[in-house]
């Protein structure tokens, strides 16, 4: 090493201190409030069972679980107000015992 090249101190940052320590632009209020009602979380807490019922549906129609769960929820939301309380229940007790012979039954009585 050369005397020249020992008491210089190397260069890093080519702009100046205050460049360093000056604070970051402030975020608009309006875009984050925007952002919150864009991204709200789609949260759904769904059993074992069904979950393996939404990948065999997912496989088979090629669809987005998403669609899938929206369309089941679209399914069930429309069916309890065209067969009322009573009916409906009636009903998803007829789907839970998971017999689609039986349901193929139950649902051929609301056709005559």
């Amino acid at each position: 090493m050369s005397k020249e090249s020992e008491g210089k101190i190397p260069r890093l940052f080519a702009g100046s201190v205050n460049d360093l320590t000056r604070p970051s632009k402030p975020r608009k209020e309006k875009e984050s409030d925007d952002l919150k009602n864009q991204k709200k979380q789609k949260t759904l807490y769904i059993s074992l069972d069904i979950n393996r019922k939404l990948i065999e549906l997912y496989g088979e129609e090629g669809r987005r679980q998403s669609i899938i769960v929206e369309d089941a929820v679209n399914l069930y939301y429309y069916l309890k107000k065209a067969l009322g309380e009573k009916k409906f229940d009636e009903l998803m007790s007829a789907v839970r015992r998971e017999d689609p012979e039986f349901l193929r039954d139950y649902m051929g009585r609301f056709r005559t």
